[in-house]
């Protein structure tokens, strides 16, 4: 991966970011017992910054809602990302980064 040539997609399309998810005051009780649902997850994911452009992963429409898929039976959470060009040199970057921030 060579990265001093510079980014493989030098115009992405950039996309409009989803509103922010109002807090309710029982998001802040730490005695309450709720599931995770796929708007926390995609609020974990949704501004982390993609390694070639200054956008966040939203932004480049590389994470949305819709590919966040979530088993609280199981204990599970599945992300699906799509890059934003075929055969994507930094897919697994993308993929290591979204796992890190779902880890921490």
């Amino acid at each position: 991966m060579d990265l001093s040539s510079g980014p493989q997609d030098l115009n992405p399309t950039i996309y409009e970011r989803t509103e922010e998810r109002t807090v309710q005051a029982s998001d802040y009780d730490n005695d309450a017992s709720d599931e995770i649902d796929r708007r926390e997850i995609f609020d974990l994911i949704r501004t982390i910054n993609d390694p070639e452009h200054p956008l966040t992963l939203e932004e480049l429409n590389v994470v949305d809602l819709d590919g966040v898929t979530i088993d609280n039976q199981a204990n599970t959470v599945r992300v699906q990302f799509r890059p934003t060009i075929p055969h994507c040199s930094m897919a697994t970057l993308i993929g290591l980064s979204i796992r890190a921030k779902l880890l921490y």
